[in-house]
Order: structure tokens, then C-alpha cells, then sequence
């Protein structure tokens, strides 16, 4: 009949209708998702505590998904309580009385009296039954004294609950739900790699909901975890902003994130109102706060990246809330769900989200720039008081508290800051900068610090410290160039004026390591020996180990290497540790793992090839436990290259090339980067991929070039043109030899090399035996001056193999003979094993190149 619907014939059956069926209709279970992400583990645990302990509570902040879990968990355990099973949401209750009452008629119970509890207890009894209370916070106090009467009355009651923070009564277990796990970041991270968590799950889930046949690719994969980053995995905020993801792309919405979170987006019209929006959300926390507590969590939101209780109660406390009363008020922030704890066990933060809503009610008591300040200032007494100890872990406490220095420079560089603070910022942290590696950073932020220094600042003890930490970044991320080189002249100028001994033996450091890398060796070793009367006069152990350093660093480079040798030697056995570590502090840069550098390279030299790799791999060692940028470097670097000298297949050659490139690469140091990508390429040539190993060469090159790194330039490009010459592009590798502009005159460390391998492309160009024998013999002259037993051999191998006639043949093979009888390890190196083939007649010549390396 029209206006009535359809009607519909059935059986009718004379018994009464079952009560618990209609109690159940009364207070249904709400669905179950059809698909709860990331929870499995999380509801099988909270099903296993509920069966043993009957009364669990699942705390956490709004949005992250207790009700999701709670519904999962009740829908688990129906069959166990035969359907009794009530869930009462308590979210539109206006008052705690109201509790009781609202339990009692999810039961069908007439409320008769003003205490219903003995009645809901009598219907308990009754059958094992599973309570849920759902959103317990606002009515906290009726909720936990129902609570606790019943648990402690009715034996086969099971309760769970939830709420933003615990009820703290008898029988509750209290189980803290995380935000859902998202990836770290990865800039390399494929679609399948993010697709393992949860976070990242969830968000495809939800997009697909709107956009239908949504993929996630690898190309978007980095953009998907950075959301669930930006979101801290809380569930709601992910569905609310997967519902913008239809409307903008990945890209975008991760560019909105990165503005600001708009805590205003909508999500589903069925949720609840204090779910339908972030804001929403948080402010139905806020209003459960009281006016104190308010007013903390608002100046809490100056912190960056998390806080310790000592932190939070500095900044946050004044005459309106004292020390004490922020105390609880961090304690109750804590218990609500409002602040959470993160990693450390000390360290507290607010999520994103929370952050977000909190700095705009500091705006709007327009409180936010007083707050602000203190917490610069907070910061800056930190880092000025850390960076006046050398304990273990000083670093790695500072370096915690990174994300709190940002924020606070960032604002008092600001229009609204206070540039004073900012530079006390900066030169209270620059060797927390330099020693996390944070060279580009530290670059950046010290130049800025600069270029707001006033007349207060001007020729302090803060610009030296700011300048010399600016130049030390321009110089290990740009090289040292001539803008480099001038703020160093500034910063030991200030070091002078401020007679600062150690600055200024920091500064004639780098200036020297100018000459060396130019190179400009006479200047250099002019500094060095200034630098050793400097120090002998100040009678300071570290000084005089730095002016030790300098001398044998500058002797190698000439070529003296029996002093070189005692130089470093005396530096790394006479070195005050304290020293040391105050300039890697200060500078980014360890004497002692270079000076073990440079020794193994000494000690190949001289014929120990085995006692070599071992000093380099203690240099590497070393670097690492220090944990910075530049020592890695140079210790990889130096290792490398001795390695490519002693075995130049062997796959450690390789792998030592490919990290220095990728550690180098990663913190901006370009000069090492082009050291490792010269050594790469040699590696490439030998395997027979001449045209990538040229271009990588010179790509290595033109970065050595551009960071004024020049000393290594030569020997990279030798060893490249014989390389091809033995792939059996004589005239190529000529060219490139030639082109290099070597001058075999110059005496360094390397200089008997380059005469050897000038004469190896003469013999390959067919330019005759009197130009290559005069290349040859050079080279073993050198070799003999400078003691360089390893140059002398592979000379001799070379000289044995080009000579024709047997006269001079038998003189060159007695002399290789002598040559070779010397070495007392290293035997299975490459340069050995073909000078025993060449002198048992086991070696013959194949027509393209002398030495068949």
C-alpha cells in the first residue's frame, strides 16, 4: 500500500522473546572495522591481559585509535561471554553522575533509585559478562569509582575501557596504545619497503577508500612516509589527511603538511564530533585540562623535538605558575595523554598535532615571543656549559637536544628574536654542529650568526669561536678556498688580539693545510717549523703534538720520509689526549688518525706493507669511534689509496673507494668526495670500463680542483694513464699523462712514481730504450734518496723488463735481486709477486706494456 512500505508474511512463534537478545539491542557493539592496520599483535595482547587480569583500560592520546582496538578486542571475546557483551559510549555524557545510569540502562535496568550500583551488580552476577566504557576521560571520576565497585563485586565481570588517562583505582591494568609505526627517514625507501608499516599501510588503505585504485609507487614512496612521519602515526590524522590526498596528490599534501598542520581538515561525517577534525579533537582534551595545566602545555610548545623535565619546568615556570606547580602539571599533562614519552626514558615531547594546537593558544595570550626567549635562552646556557667539559656523552646529550637549537636560533634570527641570543646560540654550539657532521648546517648557521654580529659581539671571544667554526665548514665542504682561506686570516686575528694560544694554533693549522693541499710546500713546512717554535716556547704537550703533525705531514709530502716518520711518531707517543679532543671539539678534524694515515703510507713506503694495513685499519678504527664526518674521511681515504697501491684488485680496494664516496657525499665534505671518486675510477679503468672510469675521474678531479685539494691530483692522474696504457690504450694514457701537466722535477712523496710510470708510457709509445732507461734510472735515484724501498722495486721490476741487451739486462735483474731481498713482509702483494716472477723467468713480456698491472 502506498506510504506504508513493504509488508512481509512470517511464521509467528507464541514464546516470549529472549531478555538478553533485547538487552544487547539496547547498547549494540558498534561494527568492527573491516580492516584494523597495524593492531593484530596489539589486540591479542590486550584480549590475553583482559582474560587474566579483568580490568584493562587503553590509555593514549585522542585519535590514536583506542576505540578501534577496544571494538576489535570485544568482538574477539563475544563467544566467550555467550553475547553479553555491552558497549556504552560515554562521550555525551555532561556529568560524572550520570555514570552509573547510563551503564544500568545498557542492561534494560528501570532506574528507581538514586544508587543503582547494587541492582547493576545483582544483573551481573547473573552470567559472565564483558563491559566496555568507551571515552572515559571527561567523566573520569564517576567512571573509575563504577569502576572499581564493580570489579571489586562482581567475580566473572571483565572491563575494558578507554580513555586519555588511566582511572588509577584497584584492579586496573593500564595499557598505553602507541601511535602506529611509520618509517624512518630514507630517502632511497621503495613502495614495498614502506609498505611494511603500519603507519604507511593505513594511509594507502584510506586513500583507496576515496580515490578508488590508488597504487603507491617508489617514486611517492619517500613523500608516504614523510605524511606518516609529519603525523607521528596517529590514526586519525592520517584518515583526515588521506582524505586531502584525492584532492592534491602526495606531493602536495606533503607540502601543506610541511607549511603547517591545518588542524581544521574534516574527516568522516559519522564520526564523532570530537573525531571529526584535529582540532576538534584536541579541544576536547584541552577543555578537560584546568587552567594551570592549560597555560604549561601552551608554553610547552616551544620546544622542538622532544624536552627533559629539568627543560620543561625552566621555561615553562613563573610567578602566575611556580616550579612546583608545573611539576604536577607535567605530571598531569603526562597522565592524560597530552605529553608523551619518546626513546629516551627522561625525554618527554608533545606529537605534532598537539604541538601545533598548543602554539596557537600561546599565540592567542600573545605570549608566544616571551616564551620563545626563554627558551633560547634555556638552550644557550645548555650548550655553553656543555661545550666547556670534555666527558664521555657530552656530545650525544647535546646532539638529543638539535631540533630545540634549531627552533631556537631560527627565532632569534628571526624579525621577531633577538640577535644577541642568537649569537651566543652560535657560539655556544658550534662543535655540537661540527661534531654531528653537520658541516652544511653549521656553515650556514654560523654565517648568518655573522652577518648579524654588532658592536657588542665585534672582537669577543664569541666571533672567534663563530668565524673559526665557519671557516672550519667552508673548508671542509668547499675546500679551501680563498673565502675560506681569509675568514681563517680573521679568525686567527681575533685569536691574537684575544691572545688565544690554542686558537692560534688552530689557525696556523689550517693555513699550513692550505700550502700542503695547494701544494706549496716551502710555505708549508715554513708554518710547521713557526708552529714548533710557538709550541716548544708554551711548553704545552697538545701544542707541541700539533706542531709535530705539522712537520712530518709536510716532510712526507717532500719526500723525507726517515723524519716524517719520527715527526709523526713523536706526535702520536707525546700527545695529551684532553688536548686532542678539545680540537676535535672545536675544529671537526683528529691529528691522530691523519698522523696514522700518513704513517701506514710511510710504512708501505718503506717496504712493510703488512705493518701499513694494520696502521690503517687502526686509523679507521679510530675515526669511527669518534663518530665525525672528516677523520672518517681521511682515514678511508688514506687506507684506499695505500690499498690500491699494495693489492689494487682486491675488493677492498673497491669497497673502501665506494664508502669514502658515500660518507663523503652524505656530509658535504667535498674534497674527500672527489678523492673517493679519483680512487673509484682507477678502480673502474682496471676492470676495463675506461669510458665511465673517465668520466668519473675527471668528475673526482674538477672536486679537488674546485676545494683547492690539488696535492693528490698528479699520482691520480698517472696511475690513470698507465691504467689505460695496460688496457691497451698506449697513446690514450699519454695524453692524459701530458695533459696533467706532471713536473717530474718536483721532489715529493710520489715523485719516483711518476718518473716510473713516465717511462712505462714511453716504453708502451715505442719512444725508445735510452728515454725509457732515463726515465727509470731517475726514478730509482729518487727512490734511493728518499728511502723508499716499495718505489725502488717497482722501478727495478720495470728497468729488469724494458732492458734488451744481457749485459744491462743481468746489471738491472742483480739489482731487482738486491731489491727484492730487502722485504721482510708483504710478500703476496701484487708488486712482489711479479718481481719474483720476472727474476725465476716465469714473466714474460705480452707486447702492450712493460708491467702487467
Amino acid at each position: 500500500m502506498p506510504g506504508r512500505g513493504y509488508r512481509f508474511t512470517v511464521p509467528i512463534s507464541s514464546s516470549p522473546p529472549a531478555m538478553e537478545n533485547e538487552d544487547a539491542s539496547r547498547c549494540p557493539l558498534p561494527v568492527r572495522l573491516a580492516r584494523t592496520v597495524g593492531r593484530k599483535h596489539t589486540i591479542a595482547a590486550i584480549q590475553a591481559k583482559l582474560a587474566a587480569q579483568r580490568f584493562v583500560t587503553i590509555v593514549g592520546p585522542g585519535g590514536i585509535g583506542k576505540t578501534t582496538v577496544a571494538v576489535a578486542v570485544a568482538h574477539e571475546m563475544r563467544s566467550i561471554f555467550d553475547s553479553s557483551v555491552r558497549f556504552v559510549d560515554l562521550g555525551s555524557l555532561g556529568s560524572a553522575a550520570l555514570v552509573a545510569p547510563a551503564v544500568a540502562a545498557s542492561f534494560g535496568l528501570a532506574i528507581q533509585t538514586d544508587d543503582v550500583v547494587p541492582t547493576l551488580v545483582e544483573r551481573l552476577l547473573e552470567a559472565p559478562t564483558l563491559l566496555v566504557l568507551d571515552g572515559c576521560e571527561h567523566v573520569i571520576n564517576g567512571v573509575s569509582t563504577l569502576a572499581e565497585k564493580l570489579f571489586q563485586r562482581v567475580p566473572t565481570l571483565h572491563l575494558l575501557a578507554t580513555s586519555r588517562e588511566a582511572m588509577r583505582v584497584e584492579g586496573e591494568y593500564v595499557h598505553e596504545l602507541p601511535a602506529l609505526a611509520y618509517p624512518p627517514d630514507n630517502a632511497e625507501a621503495s613502495a614495498k619497503d614502506v609498505l611494511q608499516y603500519p603507519a604507511v599501510q593505513m594511509l594507502v588503505d584510506r586513500v583507496r577508500a576515496v580515490r578508488g585504485h590508488f597504487e603507491l609507487t617508489d617514486k611517492d614512496a619517500p613523500l608516504a612516509a614523510a605524511i606518516c612521519r609529519r603525523l607521528d602515526g596517529i590514526a586519525l590524522a592520517i584518515e583526515l589527511v588521506a582524505g586531502r590526498v584525492d584532492i592534491y596528490g602526495l606531493s602536495r599534501t606533503a607540502s601543506l603538511l610541511d607549511d603547517g598542520l591545518n588542524l581544521s581538515w574534516v574527516g568522516r561525517r559519522t564520526a564523532k564530533p570530537s573525531h571529526r577534525t584535529l582540532d576538534a579533537t584536541l579541544e576536547w582534551s584541552y577543555g578537560l585540562l584546568d587552567e594551570a595545566e592549560r597555560l604549561v602545555l601552551s608554553r610547552l610548545a616551544v620546544f622542538s623535538g622532544g624536552f627533559t623535565f629539568e627543560a620543561a619546568v625552566a621555561v615553562a615556570a613563573d610567578e602566575k605558575v611556580d616550579e612546583s606547580r608545573v611539576s604536577d602539571c607535567i605530571w598531569e599533562l603526562r597522565s592524560k595523554s597530552m605529553i608523551v614519552a619518546r626513546g629516551h626514558e627522561s625525554r618527554l615531547r608533545l606529537l605534532d598535532i598537539t604541538r601545533t594546537f598548543a602554539a596557537q593558544r600561546l599565540r592567542e595570550n600573545q605570549q608566544e615571543n616571551l616564551y620563545r626567549g626563554r627558551h633560547a635562552l634555556y638552550f644557550s646556557d645548555l650548550f655553553r656549559q656543555g661545550a666547556r667539559t670534555d666527558v664521555s656523552g657530552r656530545l650525544r646529550a647535546l646532539a638529543v637536544e638539535v631540533d630545540n637549537l634549531r627552533a631556537a636560533m631560527d627565532w632569534a634570527f628571526s624579525v621577531e628574536g633577538d640577535a644577541r641570543i642568537g649569537v651566543e646560540l652560535a657560539a655556544a654550539s658550534a662543535s655540537t654542529w661540527m661534531g654531528m657532521a653537520l658541516l652544511t648546517e653549521c656553515r650556514e648557521r654560523m654565517a648568518k650568526a655573522v652577518s648579524r654580529l654588532d658592536a657588542v659581539n665585534s672582537g669577543t671571544r664569541q666571533e672567534m669561536i663563530i668565524q673559526s667554526a665557519l671557516a672550519s665548514c667552508m673548508m671542509f665542504t668547499a675546500g679551501l678556498t680563498e673565502d675560506s682561506y681569509a675568514t681563517w686570516t680573521k679568525a686567527r686575528g681575533l685569536a691574537e688580539s684575544l691572545n688565544d694560544v690554542e686558537y692560534q694554533m688552530d689557525s696556523l693549522l689550517v693555513l699550513w693545510a692550505h700550502q700542503i693541499r695547494l701544494p706549496s710546500y716551502a710555505e708549508a713546512i715554513e708554518l710547521a717549523e713557526r708552529c714548533g717554535d710557538v709550541a716548544e716556547g708554551m711548553g704545552d704537550r697538545g701544542a707541541v703534538a700539533t706542531a709535530n703533525y705539522m712537520r712530518g705531514v709536510s716532510y712526507h709530502h717532500t719526500g723525507r720520509l726517515s723524519q716524517a716518520e719520527s715527526c709523526l711518531e713523536l706526535s702520536l707517543h707525546r700527545d695529551d689526549e684532553a688536548t686532542r679532543r678539545s680540537l676535535i671539539n672545536r675544529f671537526g678534524y683528529d691529528r691522530k688518525v691523519d698522523a696514522m694515515g700518513v704513517l701506514a703510507n710511510l710504512a708501505w713506503l718503506r717496504g712493510s706493507a703488512d705493518h701499513a694495513r694494520r696502521l690503517n685499519q687502526m686509523s679507521i678504527a679510530e675515526a669511527r669511534q669518534l663518530d665525525h664526518a672528516v677523520p672518517l674521511c681521511v682515514a678511508l681515504a688514506w687506507a684506499g689509496f695505500d690499498m690500491h697501491l699494495t693489492s689494487p684488485d682486491d675488493a677492498e680496494t673497491k669497497a673502501l673507494a665506494d664508502e669514502l664516496v658515500e660518507h663523503a657525499g652524505k656530509h658535504s665534505v667535498e674534497s674527500y668526495h672527489g678523492f673517493g671518486l679519483s680512487l673509484q675510477a682507477l678502480c673502474r679503468v682496471r676492470r676495463g670500463d675506461t669510458e665511465v672510469a673517465t668520466t668519473t675521474l675527471y668528475s673526482g678531479l674538477e672536486k679537488l680542483s674546485a676545494s683547492r685539494y690539488g696535492v693528490f691530483n698528479w699520482i691520480f692522474q698517472a696511475e690513470f694513464a698507465r691504467s689505460m696504457a695496460d688496457a691497451g690504450r698506449a697513446q690514450q694514457g699519454l695524453e692524459i699523462f701530458d695533459r696533467a701537466k706532471i713536473d717530474l722535477v718536483q721532489n715529493h712523496w710520489y715523485a719516483p712514481e711518476l718518473r716510473r710510470i713516465r717511462g712505462e708510457l714511453a716504453l708502451s709509445n715505442n719512444e725508445g730504450a735510452v728515454a725509457c732507461r732515463q726515465y727509470f734510472l731517475s726514478a730509482l735515484e729518487l727512490s734511493a734518496e728518499q728511502g723508499s724501498l716499495s718505489w725502488a722495486l717497482r722501478t727495478a721490476t720495470s728497468l729488469t723488463i724494458a732492458e734488451k741487451s744481457m749485459t744491462r739486462r743481468e746489471a738491472a735483474h742483480d739489482a731487482l735481486r738486491a731489491t727484492h731481498g730487502k722485504f721482510r713482509e708483504g710478500l703476496d702483494t701484487f708488486d712482489l709477486k711479479l718481481a719474483t716472477r720476472v727474476l725465476n723467468g716465469s714473466y714474460w713480456r705480452d707486447g702492450l706494456t712493460g708491467v702487467a698491472r
